[in-house]
């Protein structure tokens, strides 16, 4: 199961990121969006499983707070920059648009920082 999993890694991911913009633009259902967002970090993990297995427990721990706080940081700016967008009265899709695309950058940068910190574990053991 696991090698087929890795065989379609590439598809699973854009199935999830369609179901994840098809519930965004026209349902907005909170709970679809925890089911996809939980899907792909599980997805991740499988595919990860070999250099996961090779980490300490303080290697994974210092990763699991790093991205723990990383998520709580992005909430904290996502807030701090609708409060920011509020005086400019932006029409509802313009906002909500600037808004995904903060959103995106602020996961991007995390997710390459994760990468870093966790290419520069292996390449250290």
């Amino acid at each position: 199961m696991l090698k087929q999993i890795d065989e379609f890694y590439m598809h699973i991911m854009i199935m999830l990121l369609v179901i994840y913009l098809v519930n965004f633009a026209y349902f907005g259902e909170v709970t679809i969006t925890f089911t996809v967002i939980a899907l792909a970090i599980i997805l991740e993990v499988i595919k990860h499983r070999v250099h996961i297995k090779q980490l300490t427990y303080a290697q994974l721990s210092i990763i699991g707070v790093v991205l723990l706080a990383g998520i709580a940081s992005i909430i904290y700016l996502f807030v701090l920059f609708r409060i920011f967008l509020d005086p400019f009265s932006l029409s509802s899709t313009l906002e909500h648009v600037l808004l995904l695309a903060f959103v995106l950058i602020c996961f991007y940068a995390l997710i390459r920082f994760i990468k870093n910190l966790f290419g520069r574990v292996i390449e250290n053991k």
